[in-house]
């Protein structure tokens, strides 16, 4: 028997490909996004090897829902961002995958009500 760590490399990086430009514009929030995706997918990896405890999983919950809405939060910017550069409704659907109508449906219910405050985040980064 050994007692030789099975791994002898360090375990690779996980590379976000951004440009220097996209990371200084993102500052700080680039850094905790990338923190809580890769919570949630060390959260997904100790699922799948059957080792996540109860605080495991919690902490897994935390970070999902928080990565969640951020990106809500950046996706109903860029569709009413998308709205106000004249974006169509066809493209839009193309984009989230739905039909025509949904794609119309979600965006008008979308410009009725004001920004939220993951949406004002995504903007203005406050």
């Amino acid at each position: 028997m050994t007692t030789e760590p099975e791994h002898t490399t360090p375990a690779p990086d996980l590379t976000i490909p951004l440009s220097a430009a996209d990371a200084q514009a993102l500052g700080d929030d680039g850094d905790q996004l990338a923190m809580r995706l890769g919570a949630v997918l060390h959260g997904l990896a100790q699922m799948r090897a059957g080792g996540a405890s109860t605080d495991d999983l919690a902490h897994t919950i935390l970070m999902s829902t928080g990565l969640t809405k951020r990106l809500e939060g950046i996706r109903d910017a860029a569709v009413r961002q998308h709205a106000a550069q004249g974006g169509s409704y066809g493209a839009l659907a193309n984009a989230m995958g739905v039909t025509r109508a949904t794609a119309q449906s979600r965006r008008d219910t979308l410009l009725k009500k004001d920004p939220s405050e993951m949406e004002k985040w995504a903007t203005d980064g406050d």
